[in-house]
């Protein structure tokens, strides 16, 4: 994937995970179920799924955010029922069996996919690796035309990145500064596009929410919990 080199220079912790888990999660997928997390960084997400009662199989591109998740991972599965893994592995390219997983969670993930056609094969991924009925909780930034800070910055950037939306996020937050990686916030359209291109998921919750940016901004995101069909 594009962004595969620009994620792989963030070390251990470095990796931005900034967005919390929404209530929706846990009263839409039980306890004790399979997760497969998407992006999963260094673990943050999953450890807190494996505290609340959820088997985590969680991959990031980042081998080095892996083996770091991997270490914490040789601890807290010592002491919880519930069990953690981590693999390297790549998104559109899974090592997983079909119907392995009773949910995914694509937590500020399709965020960092900035090439549209790679969109749709992860969501067909997930489908594939996803059990029957199983559920995809996807969770990402909206596209905030109302605030300056986001408007300038889609318009700015889509010269050098081509899709309205898409844009550079820098070390500082604003240019000129050392670009981190490229970033897409999402219409409520077009996640919803993303599905019915898919066609095997039925989408059964859309919320409007506020997000928080690793660099601390609060800004509009959306939450769709969508069923395999």
């Amino acid at each position: 994937m594009e962004n595969e080199k620009t994620w792989k220079q963030f070390k251990g912790k470095e990796t931005p995970s900034s967005v919390e888990i929404n209530e929706l999660f846990f009263n839409n997928i039980p306890e004790g179920s399979e997760i497969l997390d998407f992006g999963c960084a260094w673990g943050r997400i999953a450890f807190h799924l494996q505290k609340m009662g959820y088997n985590v199989t969680g991959f990031d591109l980042n081998q080095n955010a892996v083996e770091t998740a991997l270490k914490e991972a040789e601890k807290t599965n010592k002491k919880n029922i519930f069990q953690v893994q981590f693999h390297t592995a790549n998104a559109i390219e899974l090592p997983y069996p079909d119907k392995s997983f009773d949910a995914c969670i694509l937590q500020a993930f399709l965020t960092t996919i900035i090439k549209p056609e790679h969109r749709t094969l992860i969501l067909k991924e997930a489908n594939r690796v996803l059990k029957d009925e199983g559920i995809v909780y996807l969770a990402d930034f909206g596209q905030n035309w109302e605030n300056p800070y986001y408007s300038q910055r889609y318009e700015r950037d889509f010269a050098k990145t081509g899709e309205m939306g898409t844009f550079i996020v820098t070390k500082k937050g604003k240019p000129p500064g050392k670009e981190l990686f490229k970033a897409h916030h999402y219409t409520k359209e077009e996640l919803m596009l993303l599905f019915e291109q898919v066609k095997k998921f039925k989408v059964e919750i859309v919320h409007e929410t506020v997000l928080t940016t690793f660099q601390g901004n609060q800004t509009k995101g959306y939450i769709i919990i969508a069923k395999k069909i």
